[in-house]
């Protein structure tokens, strides 16, 4: 089990993210969007999987002691904003 916190355990978040996008899109050959829809669920449920294990504690969804974090941001919550922006534009609804 690796024992990271904070930045560090986002930024594997991160990079396992960038390898789902990696077989995603280039092996796989799926579009722009499902890719990153796929991306942005990873990221969501590594984050909140990793806090529900410490949810009996306080702040467990917020707290940078005790999930992933990007700058000042939980992972969790850059999951969710993918998975709209993505699904937006997979509508057309960006474009």
């Amino acid at each position: 089990m690796i024992h990271a916190r904070g930045n560090v355990l986002g930024i594997i978040m991160f990079i396992v993210g960038g390898v789902i996008a990696g077989v995603g899109g280039f092996v796989f050959k799926l579009g722009d969007a499902t890719v990153m829809i796929m991306v942005g669920t990873a990221l969501f449920l590594m984050d909140l999987i990793i806090r529900l294990r410490v949810r009996n504690q306080k702040g467990w969804l917020m707290s940078k002691l005790l999930g992933g974090y990007f700058f000042f941001v939980p992972v969790w919550i850059l999951g969710v904003i993918v998975i709209v922006v993505n699904t937006l534009n997979g509508l057309g609804i960006l474009s």
